[in-house]
């Protein structure tokens, strides 16, 4: 559906020539340079997965794409804005509010969720949200390792539903649909770790503009965690750099980044709108994707 702008369309914006549109599979080589622009290092593939949600929007001015925003639904308790993004040279003329507002309107879940620059946070408060907890993108650096533990298996060989089912412990909101597409996205790797016949935590790794992305990386306990990072530490090709998010709020998470002479970069601010969801924090390693929760 296209959609034009409304009569109480911001001032500066000019009614007949912006629309907001559902991407296009072409629209994607435009989202991910405004992405790579900005430093987001987002993954070789993650458009690809974002756009099979059927949730990407893009902003259109005289035939020409200028901003986009993704508004993902996880069902009816849960929803979770990304990818908000405008071309700079059309920055400061109401468009990103509209996209803006074309999202919320789009999700009429009971909670939304969104990863907001601390920068910005002040303008999310206006808007309703309120802020659970800092991501702190960390850089390592692939290596070899020692022998792996034997409770490692390759995550394809497991089951989706024990997958699935363990996730669904880690996140808001039914997301059986996109944790598939993510999982089979080309030259996404990671681990399981189970004993027992139990998964007990499972990290992914993939190909990013720069280096790569880790993302989940969840585990009951520190230990595993620990196992898990070493293993996908060993996946790339050797001295490669790799990203991750890391919940400022796991106390158990600092010594593992030390312990791997992880570099902080800088952080982020989780943000709600609604009810903050309640999440074993203590458990989230590496968060699975800022754009979509």
């Amino acid at each position: 559906m296209i959609e034009k702008l409304a009569p109480d369309t911001p001032r500066g914006i000019d009614r007949m020539d912006f629309q907001i549109r559902p991407a296009q599979h072409a629209d994607l080589a435009h989202i991910r340079a405004w992405a790579v622009q900005e430093s987001w290092n987002p993954g070789r593939y993650d458009l690809e997965v974002y756009w099979q949600q059927n949730c990407l929007l893009v902003g259109w001015l005289d035939q020409q794409p200028i901003g986009c925003i993704s508004a993902a639904s996880y069902g009816p308790e849960f929803g979770f804005l990304g990818c908000y993004l405008v071309d700079h040279r059309h920055r400061g003329h109401g468009y990103g509010r509209f996209l803006w507002d074309k999202a919320i309107s789009a999700l009429p879940a009971h909670c939304i969720g969104l990863e907001g620059a601390v920068a910005l946070q002040e303008t999310y408060l206006r808007h309703g949200f309120l802020k659970s907890c800092l991501h702190v993108r960390h850089q390592l650096l692939s290596r070899p390792g020692a022998s792996k533990s034997e409770a490692l298996v390759p995550i394809h060989t497991l089951p989706f539903k024990q997958i699935l089912a363990y996730d669904t412990r880690h996140s808001v909101g039914m997301r059986s649909h996109f944790l598939r597409d993510w999982l089979t996205s080309p030259s996404m790797q990671g681990w399981g770790y189970v004993q027992s016949g139990e998964l007990q935590g499972y990290g992914l790794i993939r190909p990013a503009e720069i280096g790569y992305r880790i993302g989940p990386l969840f585990a009951n306990t520190a230990e595993v965690a620990q196992q898990l990072l070493s293993a996908l530490l060993q996946l790339p090709p050797s001295s490669q750099p790799i990203f991750m998010d890391v919940p400022k709020i796991n106390v158990q998470a600092q010594p593992l980044m030390q312990m791997f002479d992880a570099i902080p970069l800088f952080s982020n601010c989780r943000m709600y709108k609604g009810t903050i969801p309640s999440l074993p924090l203590q458990e989230i390693y590496g968060v699975t994707t800022l754009e979509m929760g």
